[in-house]
């Protein structure tokens, strides 16, 4: 009668590839060797780090409705490790750096949420050169504590982190792969950005949330780059800067392949105009229109006893 065992390694992890999280991580603990193949098998990774388990249940609810990830996990860090807001940071930062680099070989599809980007965790997701798929989640605006400010969440400021997503002359090889890139409340600036596009020459899905550094640059950079022949969806969302005006409707104009346009929550643009540019001019299928961030911010009830 044949085994598990007498199956070649390759089949064995493809096949549970497939299973959920929790059985994948129960068949790595009945050996050395199925722990050895769990590790190989993990290609998909929704990973959040939070403070509560509220905060995870909440982060859950606003995460993206098109990402169908079997391998996703909640971790909540222990009360002794969230006593202040850098305390959370750093320990959720090393949660994702441990995982990350456990996994480093085998990732293809990796969605983090946590507060904010450190070095040595952006250190190690640049170190994915099988990446297909980033989503980094920095933007929890539901998230209370009491040692965070409100206003903590209407920031992105500028940081070298993301210095670590690009290849530089003498440095080690980053991920170059990715076709899809998908950042919230990230201080990445226009230079960080065009950086990162020209290293993923394959990128066709860019999503840009709360991205509060990135100026007109970046539309510029879109329509005059290579990425303008293979980008096929652009969300540019929640970005209320002066720069990101009726501008740069010119520029997505030169954006010819197009499906999907989001520019939802971009207050200093006019959405009559997208909508009139679309109808006679791009005929996009799939469009956002920005809206007045008065009349469609959302209300999100939670029962104050869920712990």
């Amino acid at each position: 009668m044949s085994t598990l065992a007498s199956l070649p390694p390759e089949l064995i992890r493809e096949v549970i590839s497939y299973l959920p999280i929790a059985s994948l991580l129960a068949f790595g603990m009945t050996s050395k060797e199925h722990h050895a193949i769990q590790c190989c098998s993990l290609s998909t990774l929704r990973l959040g780090v939070f403070p509560s388990r509220l905060a995870g249940v909440i982060s859950l609810m606003e995460a993206a409705a098109d990402i169908s990830s079997i391998h996703s996990v909640q971790t909540v860090l222990p009360r002794t490790q969230t006593r202040t807001k850098d305390m959370i940071i750093r320990n959720q930062n090393a949660v994702v750096q441990k995982v990350v680099d456990k996994h480093r070989h085998t990732l293809r599809d990796l969605e983090i949420a946590l507060w904010d980007l450190k070095k040595p965790s952006a250190c190690s997701v640049s170190r994915l050169v099988n990446l297909r798929r980033l989503s980094i989640r920095l933007d929890h605006p539901h998230t209370r504590h009491a040692k965070v400010d409100r206003d903590f969440w209407d920031i992105s400021p500028v940081s070298t982190v993301w210095n670590s997503f690009f290849a530089r002359s003498d440095e080690r090889k980053v991920f170059g792969r990715l076709q899809s890139l998908n950042l919230e409340r990230a201080g990445i600036t226009d230079f960080q950005l065009q950086q990162v596009l020209r290293d993923n020459p394959m990128i066709s899905d860019l999503r840009l949330r709360k991205c509060l550094v990135l100026t007109r640059e970046t539309f510029e950079h879109l329509a005059r780059d290579e990425t303008r022949k293979r980008l096929e969806t652009l969300h540019f969302t929640w970005h209320g800067g002066d720069e990101i005006d009726d501008a740069i409707l010119d520029y997505i104009e030169k954006l010819h392949n197009l499906k999907s346009l989001s520019l939802h929550g971009c207050r200093n643009i006019n959405g009559d105009l997208v909508k009139k540019f679309n109808n006679d001019r791009w005929h996009i299928p799939d469009i956002g229109l920005p809206h007045d961030l008065e009349n469609t911010e959302k209300v999100l009830e939670i029962d104050p006893q869920y712990k």
